[in-house]
């Protein structure tokens, strides 16, 4: 602005004549200050409107002694922030403005600007070839200058394009993996809401199962406990008797298991929570069943019965209770032969075999022994065989591990 402004101002003192001044040439001098300080304002628009800056200020230089360098200085804003057409307009108006700084100064003598005195007293004008180059100098510096900022102006905007892009990208990434993380939690908290219905579900479940068993087998349990509590009592025979009391004990016994079952049921248990039955109770079990009339001959090699795991121990009793009961209720009279090897790290072999019972015996069964009892081994990682023998018989066999920890 300032260079602009000064250069307007050389202008106007050379182009006013100094020898013969009238109040004419005093006021159109006045007049071109006037305008050149508008110059120097208009510079500060040269970047928010260099066309018109430019065309304006070559325009006036055509017609004014203030000469071409404030077009020459909003050139290269032209350059740089318009199109092509717009720049030749406003690069061929600031050459017929240089062009015509430069015919004003050569004809005006001898007050021209691009004069030397020499020391005899005369003057040097530049050459019309001097005014032709230094026009064409500044031209091409204007230009190169506003192709160079147009270059910086290219190169910041596409650095500027470049971290908005990164920004937009780093948002999306953003953006997406909040998506991604509240789509899992919405699948988290959907297969949470999945398992706690389930959970519900089977809650009531068991709680309908726990009221049927106490309101139906709980109930028949009781009544024949009592009854044969009431036939111990008033049957004079010993043996009758003696079988009253057996039921009665195995009346009781079942109802305390029943008791246990429908709490653990009631409080959604994972697992039976009464007391698990240890090994050494295989001998109370088979004593019991001797005492109802069942010919049980036992083999049990036991090693380390009290270290067995609790799981174990209950598969192991429920396997020979449930093979035996099978036996005395389908085979009645049959011989039974039972079978239990047991030794950490080798494992748990059952085998209950009975023979054939007499003819027309028998009572029938519900049909979910057997499958219990194979549920029970494959839970625990075991194996388990069933069916008929050779000799009309029937034989049970089952494998359970019996893992050591380093605690055992």
């Amino acid at each position: 602005m300032v260079v602009a402004w000064c250069c307007a101002i050389v202008g106007i003192a050379f182009a006013t004549p100094v020898d013969d001044l009238g109040g004419g040439d005093v006021a159109l001098s006045l007049l071109w200050f006037v305008v050149s300080v508008g110059i120097g304002a208009a510079m500060w628009w040269r970047t928010s409107h260099p066309v018109l800056v430019c065309l304006a200020t070559a325009a006036i230089g055509v017609v004014g002694p203030l000469g071409a360098v404030a077009p020459l200085i909003a050139l290269p804003w032209v350059i740089a922030r318009t199109d092509l057409r717009r720049s030749l307009l406003c690069g061929g108006a600031t050459a017929l403005a240089l062009a015509v700084t430069f015919w004003r100064d050569a004809t005006t003598a001898p007050q021209v600007i691009f004069s030397v005195a020499l020391e005899n007293g005369s003057t040097s004008y530049m050459s019309p070839v001097g005014y032709i180059v230094l026009g064409v100098l500044g031209l091409a510096v204007s230009v190169g200058a506003g192709l160079l900022r147009r270059l910086v102006t290219a190169n910041a905007d596409a650095d500027a394009a470049r971290r908005v892009a990164q920004r937009a990208d780093f948002a999306a990434q953003e953006a997406l993996q909040q998506a991604t993380a509240e789509a899992r939690r919405a699948d988290d908290l959907r297969a949470e809401s999945e398992a706690l219905r389930t959970e519900l579900t089977r809650q009531e479940e068991r709680d309908l199962i726990a009221r049927e068993m106490h309101d139906t087998v709980a109930h028949q349990l009781s009544l024949v406990s009592l009854e044969a509590a009431s036939l111990e009592v008033s049957s004079d025979d010993p043996g009758v008797g003696d079988a009253a009391r057996s039921m009665r004990s195995s009346a009781h016994r079942a109802l305390e298991e029943m008791r246990t079952l429908i709490k653990s049921l009631r409080d959604g248990a994972e697992e039976y929570s009464g007391a698990a039955p240890s090994l050494g109770d295989l001998a109370e079990l088979l004593d019991g069943a001797r005492e109802r009339g069942v010919d049980v001959t036992a083999t049990v090699f036991v090693t380390d019965a009290d270290a067995a795991p609790p799981a174990l121990t209950r598969a192991v009793y429920r396997v020979v209770q449930e093979s035996v009961t099978n036996a005395a209720k389908h085979a009645p009279g049959a011989r039974v032969d039972v079978s239990v090897r047991a030794r950490p790290g080798a494992g748990t072999d059952v085998v209950v075999h009975n023979g054939a019972g007499a003819a027309g015996g028998g009572v029938p069964g519900g049909g979910v022994g057997i499958p219990g009892m194979r549920e029970r081994c494959e839970a625990l990682g075991g194996s388990f065989d069933a069916g008929p023998t050779d000799d009309g018989g029937f034989r049970v066999r089952a494998h359970l591990p019996w893992v050591v920890t380093a605690e055992d």
